[in-house]
């Protein structure tokens, strides 16, 4: 498996001690509603990641893995601190949630970008994320992928982004029908 991570940006799963600084960093990164969900979702996240930097905590990710053959991987929240952007911390928060997502058997991850986020975007697509319709996860995951997008709240100003690892489904990214909102 390639090491997607910038081997200078050290991630650990969170703990205690860090909720203060992930509370800083996601009230300087998202409007207050965004901050409100991503502060909410500290507790039920896994994983819940974060980067730091000489012991600082300058970066966070929330994920979930939903359960069932395959598990589904989905980005909830990844936020770095204003200061800190533009050294790969983003990137190595993405690629270390994709790392346990894989570890634990997932085929796909997921994750849901403003479309007006131009930054977000381009970081998931470094990562090999591409747009897909909403209708991908029902497509290739039945039941259990509707039950996943309505746990994901996709925003209507938000689009979906999928990355495959393996794909196990009928139809891939490309083949699936096109952007619905």
């Amino acid at each position: 498996m390639d090491d997607l991570r910038s081997p200078l940006v050290p991630i650990r799963e969170a703990s205690a001690p860090d909720r203060e600084a992930i509370v800083r960093i996601a009230r300087a990164s998202f409007d207050r509603v965004y901050a409100f969900f991503a502060v909410r979702g500290l507790g039920r996240a896994d994983p819940l990641l974060v980067a730091e930097d000489g012991g600082a905590v300058m970066g966070f990710l929330e994920g979930i893995v939903f359960p069932g053959a395959p598990p589904i991987g989905y980005v909830y929240f990844v936020a770095v601190d204003p200061s800190r952007r533009g050294r790969g911390t983003g990137r190595t928060l993405v690629a270390g949630a994709i790392e346990r997502f894989r570890a634990a058997g997932a085929t796909r991850a997921f994750a849901a970008v403003p479309k007006d986020n131009d930054a977000s975007r381009r970081l998931f697509e470094s990562l090999g994320f591409q747009e897909a319709p909403r209708s991908a996860l029902r497509r290739w995951y039945g039941w259990r992928g509707i039950t996943a997008q309505i746990r994901m709240v996709i925003a209507p100003h938000e689009v979906l982004m999928a990355r495959t690892f393996t794909d196990p489904s009928p139809a891939s990214v490309q083949e699936a029908p096109g952007p619905s909102s």
